[in-house]
């Protein structure tokens, strides 16, 4: 019980308080960590598919109230990720920081690339030139900063060595 309440405040702070208040406030030039992608994948290994499923159904429905036209595509693209993100574990060795920085990079990419395809109605100008100026160093940036994340999220035992 005590694992599942750590884990749930964990993500659940790295989400929205990281999103809310932490984003603006490290932002570069208008790029800021995603740091819902971040809580998924410390909610995936974690957790594993169900909880990181459901997980990122929430957060992407809270994030699309915000944006009635696409409703339910973040829940979308965060249910599938958060799926996908809860299958690899175990089968990845996390801990490693080349691995964590680029599974966060993926998960990031992957996110925006369903996202920015729907959105841009299949369009390629509406869609390759925010993938390449916008997806692709926010992926980036996620990974600086999810890492050492995923690292405390390992020393507060949310992440044990046996998961």
């Amino acid at each position: 019980m005590r694992h599942f309440v750590r884990t749930t405040m964990l993500w659940f702070l790295v989400a929205f308080i990281g999103d809310a208040l932490v984003a603006p406030a490290i932002d570069i030039v208008g790029r800021a960590p995603d740091f819902t992608i971040i809580a998924l994948v410390m909610l995936a290994l974690s957790a594993g598919a169900v909880p990181a499923t459901i997980g990122g159904f929430v957060l992407g429905l809270v994030q699309d109230l915000g944006n009635p036209p696409l409703l339910g595509l973040r829940s979308l693209c965060k249910c599938a990720l958060g799926f996908g993100l809860g299958r690899l574990r175990g089968r990845l060795v996390h801990g490693v920081l080349i691995v964590d920085g680029v599974m966060i990079l993926v998960a990031v990419l992957l996110h925006d690339f369903v996202f920015l395809l729907v959105q841009s109605n299949l369009t390629q100008d509406r869609f390759l030139v925010p993938l390449l100026t916008q997806s692709l160093p926010v992926a980036a940036y996620s990974a600086l900063v999810g890492v050492p994340l995923l690292r405390l999220a390992e020393f507060l035992g949310v992440l044990r060595p046996e998961d």
